[in-house]
């Protein structure tokens, strides 16, 4: 037993965690040294199925981790850059790149002395990493140690399983149904525990390599830590917006969908590897073949189907939708992202502003009443306290220069929204008493229509929506209010009105008055959002070409 311990168990331990480590260095310093390439990739090359796919794959392989851009797609799902259609096309790309990890494992780490491969990249890393950190070069250097000590977790790996002979029963492992069975499972629970695909593909890769298992039961392996990666996402999710929700589940149904078109044809795929490339194809390189096929398999599969998919999940997940009270693209999976958490507040903000101007059309209309009113104003103050709450929270550290003033302007935008929903709740608390002339009552019905007419272009989401013919409503909305504050004024010296329902009339144009002048503020911050997603000043960029995701800590 002890033997087992000092000469599997602890190696076996050591070797997958300086595996994670060094995947982890890696990709955190290939995410910030290529930043730029990465975002530009995902922002510029999802405008087709084709595009969407070749960008999931190629961003992937460059960071080598499928988790980090499948959380990636779906935040900018959540900030409302790219649709939920574009994020699945990239999702299942991402899928196929991180099968390189596989090809990567085989093709060094059976061929040549990691150990002596490892130390000049770990010294030269670790150079680049403490004489220029917190820089691009000091990124490649992290990533440069982290490719070093992701080699010597390899080493480690397959020493390990090559002395495991006098240990392991070779001829029992894999034998049989329901030793396939176990296998599966082994592979679904290497991945839940490690929550890294690749370090499940790494142990599979170099187990069947020292001829722990047998090939097929590694290629039954695979298929299971495919599955088992699914676990990441999801429990990335609990509790995010329906998008993500969504983005993930197309991820778990690529993954679990595949399983019949692997699991009952293996030997067929082993046995059409060994007459494509040979029969003395050394077993890793099988092993790293066969999920890359399946993988591309899967996507040929699914790709037809692809927008009857996005169709079916975006009537999933609905329920948080349905309530007007909760935020749909503030994502807590982003609030670490500055610029990406700032776009995703940009769209809830609009969002607010439609259901606020929605909210005094109908009153203005007399559409909202008694508990139907009291239940709409409540809804949108919990929507307005969510999002301040999330302002407050985003981190605000590297904020780019042109981003720094959203934050209070977006306060400013709640605030307005607030008080023109509330001033409008004032003017239907208005009893005008007593009897006034058909002038005045025309009147107040020509405000009251303007001011409809004025909410509904202020709505920042419509088409209608334009400060310049916001500004020309309130010269004749502020012209007639002139006009009926005369008017009463006029009535109540002639004694044809009383002072009280002199007083109450004014009320009333007052709140009006008061309603326009709020929405007019919130509507001119809503177009300085609005120009501020398709350009940064300053920059000449769109905001989705400026936002550094994949350079900060995701």
């Amino acid at each position: 037993m002890d033997a087992w311990v000092s000469n599997i168990i602890f190696p076996f331990m050591g070797g997958v965690a300086l595996f994670l480590l060094g995947m982890k260095l890696l990709t955190d310093g290939l995410r910030y040294a290529a930043g730029n390439t990465l975002r530009k990739l995902l922002y510029k090359y999802t405008s087709t199925p084709v595009k969407g796919i070749l960008s999931g794959i190629l961003i992937t392989a460059l960071v080598q981790s499928s988790s980090a851009v499948i959380f990636a797609t779906i935040g900018f799902v959540n900030a409302g850059l790219i649709s939920l259609l574009q994020a699945v096309y990239v999702i299942f790309g991402s899928n196929v790149g991180t099968t390189l990890t596989g090809w990567i494992i085989a093709s060094v780490g059976f061929k040549v002395d990691l150990q002596l491969l490892s130390m000049p990249i770990l010294a030269v890393g670790i150079g680049l990493w403490l004489a220029k950190k917190d820089s691009t070069v000091g990124a490649l250097g992290q990533a440069l140690v982290g490719f070093a000590i992701f080699f010597l977790g390899i080493d480690v790996l397959k020493n390990t399983f090559e002395d495991a002979g006098e240990f392991v029963p070779f001829d029992q492992i894999g034998s049989g149904f329901y030793g396939m069975l176990l296998l599966f499972f082994i592979g679904m629970a290497l991945t839940v525990v490690m929550q890294s695909s690749s370090a499940s593909i790494a142990v599979i890769i170099t187990a069947v390599g020292g001829g722990i298992i047998p090939v097929e039961g590694g290629a039954i392996m695979v298929v299971g830590a495919d599955i088992g990666t699914t676990s990441t996402a999801l429990l990335a999710v609990i509790g995010a917006t329906p998008n993500a929700k969504r983005a993930a589940m197309a991820h778990v149904l690529f993954n679990v969908l595949k399983g019949p078109i692997a699991l009952p044809f293996i030997g067929f795929y082993i046995a059409m590897i060994y007459n494509v490339f040979g029969s003395d194809l050394s077993l890793p390189y099988v092993i790293a073949i066969f999920h890359t096929l399946i993988k591309i398999l899967g996507l040929i599969v699914l790709f037809p189907f692809t927008a009857m998919l996005v169709k079916f999940l975006e009537k999933r997940f609905t329920q948080i939708e349905d309530k007007p009270e909760t935020t749909r693209y503030l994502d807590p999976t982003v609030i670490n992202t500055p610029a990406l958490a700032i776009s995703a507040l940009i769209f809830e903000l609009k969002r607010v502003d439609r259901k606020a101007s929605k909210f005094v059309r109908g009153v203005l209309r007399s559409e909202l009443k008694g508990n139907k009113l009291e239940v709409k104003s409540k809804n949108i103050q919990l929507l307005t306290d969510s999002t301040i709450e999330y302002i407050r929270d985003i981190k605000t550290s590297g904020l780019p220069d042109e981003l720094e003033e959203v934050l209070p302007n977006a306060l400013r935008v709640l605030q307005y929204l607030g008080e023109a929903r509330i001033n409008a709740i004032e003017s239907q608390k208005v009893t005008i008493k007593g009897d006034i002339s058909g002038e005045i009552k025309s009147g107040l019905k020509t405000l009251r229509k303007m001011l409809v007419s004025f909410a509904r272009i202020s709505d920042s989401e419509s088409k209608k929506f334009s400060v310049e013919e916001l500004q020309k409503l309130k010269v004749q909305l502020e012209g007639l209010y002139e006009t009926l504050k005369g008017l009463i004024l006029l009535e109540a010296s002639k004694g044809k009105i009383n002072l009280e329902t002199m007083l109450s009339i004014h009320e009333q144009i007052r709140n009006y008055r008061r309603i326009w002048d709020q929405l007019l503020k919130a509507a001119v911050y809503l177009d300085q959002f609005n120009k501020l997603i398709e350009r940064v000043p300053g920059t000449g960029e769109p905001l989705q070409e400026t936002v550094e995701y994949f350079s900060q800590t995701t």
